[in-house]
């Protein structure tokens, strides 16, 4: 069980209870985040998988938001390498649409202007040559295919990371640890934690909120707690295709009939297409967040109309997997979910020398910033720490580049397939290392448990990373719940349900 004293209790596991406590503990602060289930298991792990500026946030003159989102999407891109990776959009510009091709290149100009000297390509206009060989995007009434560049990314992964740097540097982590009471106290709080069958009580100067669709309820266990008004749950749904032949070799952005901007991205090493998002207010239980039918076919009526394919349109049965998230957006009900802002709002209560504070919005691209804000707000609220650190900082896993983790993937053992190496790589990132090394020690680790999954990967996902469900392992260590055949699956999660 953990400490009983300590500076900062950070709750819900998610990309920005992570990023707190790593930089807290960098900070020099005693530090403990409490995950009542799995690391990145709601929102965290439901995202569009970029880390982007956000191109359409220009539209409702945003412009603090995209350059901070572009500055964090450059970082990230060299302190998260094996996570975070350079895609280029392209952008089909057809008559019937209300944002005209100068309107919207006018607009990436602008994203250029807003990103100058973080390395990616400029925008422009696809040459009609190349427009002529895309291969599915339907021809009738286009006038133009502009291009830019945002990136991929793991968020679930993204959010792992930043936990088990926080544990590297000294702080309490752990998920299976619900908090089940909140009281005040002289000088802070009183925190109850429930793990492993265990109660045990926490003495926090400050507590931080980051639970998410759960931000309400963690609140509303202290008494006269902030009460942020006006909170929005916004559910984000996405769909999976599988990648049709030829492949996609970019990602797209589409424009709906209204302000929705829909991304088609090639997903897991161009298996899938990945295709959302929604903006859809949210009702009921956050923990029966699901894509629903209406959204499905949302989706799927957009992409059928900007492509044809050569088995005829996409249909419910060629979804091969479906997700939804939920954002907590500031927001009155009258607002559309499109125009609600991104930016994040802390809310606060003091408690004596200590305090307790909320967290609504932001965004997976501006984490660490958003961190940084937090802790410099505790800071002002007169809690003692280090300077801020965290920018340009590798997170776990990040010190080595894409073509120094190529080089590793040759140099593994051949004992282990060239696609598992390449996989492990730009999953783990430096802590490849660290596979390879309990594959030295003991060379049947080297043995698949299914396909592609040698014990080795189990083992450190277990032993490491905190997985403790064939979920944790299939759906946020890695993506391989979509590559592996149920069959498969069910061995996973057998060895899991065993140790």
């Amino acid at each position: 069980m953990p400490a009983s004293k300590v500076d900062l209790l950070v709750v819900g596991g998610g990309i920005h209870g992570a990023a707190i406590a790593r930089d807290a503990v960098g900070r020099r602060l005693k530090v403990l985040l409490a995950e009542r289930d799995d690391y990145a298991s709601l929102t965290s792990s439901a995202s569009s998988k970029l880390a982007h500026g956000g191109l359409r946030y220009l539209e409702h003159m945003e412009f603090k938001l995209v350059r901070e989102s572009l500055t964090e999407r450059a970082g990230l891109l060299k302190t998260a390498p094996h996570l975070v990776s350079p895609l280029k959009f392209l952008l089909p510009i057809f008559d019937w649409q209300a944002r005209s091709a100068w309107f919207v290149h006018t607009g990436l100009a602008l994203y250029d202007l807003l990103s100058l000297g973080d390395g990616m390509p400029a925008s422009g206009r696809l040459p009609q040559i190349e427009v002529d060989a895309l291969p599915r995007l339907r021809q009738d009434h286009l006038k133009a295919v502009l291009h830019y560049h945002d990136a991929h990314a793991d968020d679930a992964r993204l959010t792992l990371s930043a936990a088990l740097d926080a544990r590297a540097r000294g702080a309490d982590i752990a998920n299976r640890r619900a908090v089940t009471a909140i009281m005040p106290r002289e000088n802070g709080y009183t925190v109850t934690i429930s793990e492993q069958g265990q109660t045990k009580e926490i003495d926090a100067r400050f507590v931080v909120n980051t639970a998410g669709p759960f931000v309400g309820d963690v609140d509303a266990m202290i008494p006269q707690g902030p009460s942020p008004q006006d909170i929005r749950l916004v559910r984000g749904s996405h769909i999976v295709l599988p990648m049709p032949e030829p492949a996609e070799l970019c990602a797209y952005t589409l424009q709906d009939e209204g302000e929705r901007i829909i991304f088609v991205i090639p997903w897991l090493e161009g298996h899938f297409l990945l295709i959302g998002t929604t903006d859809v207010p949210q009702g009921g239980d956050p923990n029966r967040t699901v894509c629903s039918p209406e959204e499905k076919a949302y989706l799927l009526a957009a992409y059928n109309r900007y492509f044809a394919r050569a088995g005829g349109p996409a249909t419910e049965s060629d979804i091969a997997y479906d997700w939804a998230g939920l954002r907590t957006l500031h927001g009155s009900a009258s607002e559309s979910p499109s125009r609600l802002s991104r930016e994040v709002t802390i809310e606060t209560k003091t408690q004596g020398q200590g305090g307790f504070v909320s967290l609504v919005g932001g965004k997976l691209t501006t984490h660490r910033a958003t961190a940084e804000q937090v802790l410099d707000h505790l800071q002002t609220l007169g809690l003692e720490m280090g300077p801020s650190w965290t920018k340009g900082i590798p997170t776990y896993g990040g010190t080595l580049d894409r073509e120094a983790l190529l080089g590793r993937v040759k140099e593994g053992p051949a004992s282990v397939s060239p696609q598992t190496r390449r996989h492990w790589a730009f999953t783990y990132g430096d802590k490849i290392d660290d596979l390879f090394a309990r594959i030295e020690k003991e060379p049947a680790l080297a043995k698949e448990i299914v396909p592609g999954v040698p014990r080795a990967e189990l083992e450190h996902a277990a032993s490491v990373e905190d997985a403790r469900t064939g979920e944790d392992f299939l759906l946020r260590r890695t993506k391989l719940r979509l590559v592996l055949d149920e069959a498969a699956r069910e061995t996973v999660e057998d060895w899991f349900a065993k140790i």
